[in-house]
């Protein structure tokens, strides 16, 4: 058994100790008070309003709006930190409020880079009889389907840019023999540095409507743009930009130079260290602005990252230059450059699969966060993909070893090295190459879907939180999606039951659509029951309130405490009804 092959059962056995160990990374940024509190009735106008979150948030993106009872817009200050104290977002009030119920909708950036938002209410004086109940679907839209796709589309771009970049500098350094640097290979140098530009240039366009819901035409708002370069994902973008003049510089200057003479041992190790450090300081731009920044262990996770980003880069780059090489080189040339390239792809799925392992501890953890989540699902795509291509380039590495591996002893072994394998059998290998090269550009679309996608922990995280909320709280707001089936069937039904006492209560029931705003339907009907003590569904009378899709039911008579089930019906016309089940809390 070859060491290619020990490297690619090692690459299956290696998830197996995932699957029995918890992960450490930390979830998105999370509100753990407000002040106001939620749904607290203050006697005066409060000077300013502050939200405390489970981790330090940023302020490039951030923002929080206000609405009053008539659900007019409030005009307060621009978000600010307390002092001393980054997880506190602070908004003052320049003028007094007058009485009613007031929502705060508020947006920031987590850790990970990835936009968190949510809403919560106060009153002032008394709460507002006749306002449309506030949920937090009411808050920040999220990105439209253009803006994500071209998002999606930037961060391919960027990350195909790096591995043609790093990949054929690093090859043309480390494994060609000869001083000449051919046509094709410039192309591929100026191709990944032109795309990893442009790339990075729309990433730096497009985070904003990206974090904030706004639309593509919002990529061209020169203040968003300045927003956005203010936060810890724009400051890496602006970074990179800066190394990729730097890189572009020298890059002209080293193929000036390139023809000049043959390189030595030592200034081709000096100069495979210089493509490699250069390659990381690259990728850390990655990796200080995505899942590994956030949580424990960040400055290792951020290391790893990167390391596991340049492996990945010059890998899989480099199968492209080889891909070309392999119809354009002589013998000689190929009998020196593939066997190295071979080298280089096995220490670089060594490094792959030893990051890998780590990050997979430390974003996934368990079993059911595998399968359990989008983050995990994606995972295991990529690791299938993978596999098909450490399957690809276990031929490969055959190959090579058949045709340049034996030792030139003879006069027939000096004959057969010169006239190097035949070119059917060259056109084979390049069939395979290629193979392997458009699947590295799938793994390399799955691991940019992965770094916009919320890590496993972190989903599960936000699912634990979800399910405290679900429980039902006395005097708060439950909150259920709804689908009728029809057109523009789906949204989302809120309940507030106040004060939740047993005895006379207020219904209040919002019916939302999906992006939030107010919806009005043919019908909505609601019953009360409790699991134990009520021998029959009580029906809960509701009037319309006057405004869109806000039903209320004056006086409402709950006789025992515990846990009562509620039965929503909302018809969204003639023939589309849909039947949703939530709980209340009366102590």
């Amino acid at each position: 058994m070859n060491n290619f092959a020990r490297v690619c059962i090692a690459f299956v056995l290696a998830l197996l100790p995932v699957l029995g160990v918890q992960g450490v990374a930390g979830a998105h940024a999370v509100v753990i008070s407000t002040s106001p509190a939620g749904w607290a009735v203050l006697g005066t106008s409060p000077a300013e309003v502050s939200l405390t979150f489970s981790e330090p948030v940023e302020l490039g993106l951030a923002t929080v709006r206000m609405l009053g009872p008539a659900g007019d817009t409030i005009t307060t200050a621009a978000p600010a930190h307390a002092a001393g104290r980054p997880e506190v977002l602070v908004v003052a009030v320049p003028r007094a409020l007058s009485d009613g119920t007031y929502t705060v909708n508020w947006q920031v950036t987590s850790a990970d880079t990835h936009p968190v938002h949510g809403a919560f209410v106060f009153s002032v004086g008394q709460p507002s009889t006749s306002a449309a109940l506030p949920a937090p679907a009411q808050t920040h839209t999220s990105a439209d389907r253009a803006v994500t796709l071209s998002y999606g589309l930037a961060r391919w771009l960027s990350f195909a840019g790096l591995a043609l970049l790093a990949g054929a500098a690093f090859f043309v350094v480390w494994c060609q023999t000869g001083p000449a640097v051919g046509r094709r290979v410039r192309v591929l140098l100026a191709s990944g540095w032109w795309s990893l530009l442009a790339a990075t240039v729309l990433v730096l366009l497009l985070y904003g409507p990206y974090a904030t819901g706004r639309p593509l035409t919002a990529a061209a708002d020169l203040s968003l743009v300045a927003n956005t370069a203010g936060t810890r994902l724009g400051l890496a973008v602006l970074s990179r930009l800066l190394l990729l003049g730097l890189v572009g510089v020298v890059l002209l200057r080293f193929l000036r130079r390139a023809d000049e003479s043959e390189a030595t041992d030592r200034q081709r190790r000096r100069r495979g260290a210089a493509v490699l450090g250069t390659t990381s300081v690259l990728a850390l731009t990655w990796s200080a602005a995505s899942h590994s920044g956030a949580g424990d262990l960040a400055w290792l996770a951020v290391v790893a990252d990167a390391a596991h980003l340049t492996a990945m880069a010059v890998w899989l780059g480099g199968l492209v230059v080889v891909g070309v090489v392999v119809r354009s080189a002589d013998a000689l040339a190929m009998r020196v450059a593939v066997p190295r390239f071979s080298q280089v792809a096995l220490v670089s799925v060594l490094v792959l699969v030893a990051t890998g392992l780590f990050q997979s501890w430390r974003l996934v953890g368990t079993p059911s966060a595998l399968i359990g989540t989008s983050y995990g699902r994606v995972l295991l795509g990529k690791v299938a993909v993978a596999a098909v291509l450490l399957a690809l380039g276990a031929l490969a590495r055959r190959w090579v070893q058949r045709h340049y591996g034996f030792p030139v002893v003879s006069p027939s072994d000096r004959r057969r090295a010169a006239r190097g394998p035949g070119d059917r059998q060259v056109r084979r290998f390049g069939a395979v190459v290629v193979a392997e090269a458009v699947i590295a550009g799938l793994v390399l679309g799955l691991t940019a879907v992965l770094v916009g996608t919320s890590s496993a922990a972190a989903e599960l995280a936000e699912r634990e939180q979800a399910a405290e909320v679900a429980q039902p709280v006395p005097g708060e707001p439950v909150i259920a999606d709804f689908d009728t089936g029809g057109a523009a069937g789906r949204g989302k039904i809120a309940v507030v039951v106040a004060p939740g006492a047993s005895g006379g209560n207020e219904v209040h029931l919002a019916v939302l659509d999906e992006r939030g705003r107010q919806k009005d339907v043919a019908e909505v009907g609601a019953t009360l029951s409790h699991p134990e003590r009520s021998p029959a569904p009580l029906t809960v009378p509701l009037r319309y309130s006057g405004l869109p899709g806000h039903y209320i039911s004056d006086a409402l008579s709950l006789p025992v405490s515990g846990r009562w089930d509620m039965s929503l019906k909302i018809r969204t016309s003639d023939v589309d009804e849909a039947n949703v089940h939530v709980s209340v809390g009366i102590p």
